[in-house]
């Protein structure tokens, strides 16, 4: 074991370079790298460069650490163990490996939330009458965990959700006969931004418009895809970069420290929605919501107030108020506080900002701020930063978590 005081660190990193979701990873590790943090990085750009050999190579020369945002099987892992050089999973936890593997640390997406904020999305879209998911044939564990989560989600609200299976390996004219098959309008979910192309060129075939008849929302928001089909698909926006951050975070703190990492598992959930033609629909107030729930979550820590968002809209105090709340449930001030709060719970959980840059960030002051926090949270803002990055959630009395 290398001196903990040493300053500069050997890594040893693998990234698919090939898909978006790899790429928007690895700038979040460089941004953590451009804050002053040295290492020496050898980085694999896809999982044919890992090799059993390649890991037992870079041991060999005296690396310091791995983060492995690729896949990787059941002799890797257990050659992970066996080195016990510390280690951050870009991947679903492993429980066998954390229970035999204290250095260890895997940071991953939460599909919940990436569900969920589907769910919330389609509710302000106005009503469709059916929804669907639409399922990959891919055997890693998101691709039913979010359908799961988003039968649940729409069912909270009184909504059945219909699931589709291997939908990118079946025929577009099954694809189209089942979408046809449905009440229109209908919302669906592909599970990823792949899927929804499919339904994208089975709407065509099938003759079905979008997003009047078929509004399709993906998973993943890469723009090769997302900007390229027809029309433009609308996606959930993982937090990928921000995944790729924390990790670099997690391992830089790992090689510092002999002790074994507080907090085992950290998942990322949705950024927000990138709204293009597959679903923008401009007939009723969901339109006028989700305009303004984008300029909210864009500028939300800019200070901005309600009259702000009013002149984005371009429409009166009342109108705009109204329409939030026959779509959301609440006032605009209401969904300004929500997701400042929102953004102020991941400022404290994935960084070492200050109480005072962070209220200086949301334009005001640091006791407004905590005041603020507490009314709404029920703990002070330095007990969830506490709670948070030790991996121990808080009941906030209404499901809100530190993740």
């Amino acid at each position: 074991m290398k001196s903990r005081h040493r300053q500069t660190f050997s890594v040893l990193a693998a990234f698919d370079l090939s898909s978006e979701a790899g790429r928007r990873k690895i700038s979040g590790l460089y941004r953590f790298l451009s804050e002053g943090h040295d290492w020496n990085l050898t980085l694999l750009r896809s999982a044919e460069h890992l090799t059993l050999e390649r890991l037992e190579q870079a041991a060999t020369q005296g690396v310091d650490g791995f983060l492995i945002a690729t896949p990787e099987n059941d002799k890797m892992r257990t050659l992970h163990r066996r080195l016990e050089i510390p280690t951050v999973f870009i991947d679903y936890p492993d429980k066998a490996l954390e229970r035999n593997f204290a250095r260890c640390t895997f940071v991953f997406d939460d599909d919940r939330e990436l569900s969920t904020a589907a769910v919330h999305y389609f509710r302000t879209q106005g009503k469709y009458k059916s929804y669907a998911y639409a399922e990959a044939d891919n055997i890693r564990p998101w691709n039913r965990i979010r359908g799961e989560h988003f039968v649940s989600g729409m069912g909270a609200y009184g909504m059945k959700v219909e699931v589709f299976k291997h939908t990118d390996t079946r025929p577009a004219n099954e694809i189209a006969a089942w979408l046809a098959e449905l009440p229109r309008p209908v919302g669906v979910l592909a599970s990823f931004d792949d899927v929804a192309r499919v339904l994208l060129d089975a709407c065509r075939i099938g003759k079905l418009k979008v997003p009047e008849d078929v509004a399709v929302l993906g998973i993943g928001n890469d723009p090769m895809i997302c900007e390229h089909t027809v029309p433009q698909l609308s996606s959930v926006v993982p937090r990928f970069e921000d995944e790729g951050y924390r990790s670099a975070r997690e391992l830089q703190a790992m090689m510092i420290s002999p002790r074994s990492p507080q907090r085992r598992e950290i998942a990322f959930g949705a950024h927000g929605i990138e709204e293009r033609r597959s679903t923008a629909r401009t007939q009723h107030g969901g339109a006028l919501v989700q305009r303004g729930l984008a300029f909210i979550a864009e500028n939300v820590l800019a200070g901005i107030t309600v009259t702000d968002v009013v002149r984005h809209l371009n429409v009166s105090w009342r109108l705009a108020d109204l329409r939030f709340k026959e779509v959301t449930g609440s006032t605009i001030q209401s969904a300004l506080v929500d997701a400042r709060l929102e953004r102020v719970k991941r400022l404290l959980t994935d960084t070492d900002m200050r109480i005072s840059d962070i209220a200086q960030r949301c334009g005001c002051t640091p006791g407004i701020l905590r005041n603020l926090f507490r009314r709404h949270c029920g703990v002070s803002m330095r007990e969830w930063r506490t709670s948070s990055q030790a991996g121990t959630p808080i009941d906030t009395g209404n499901g809100d978590s530190p993740s």
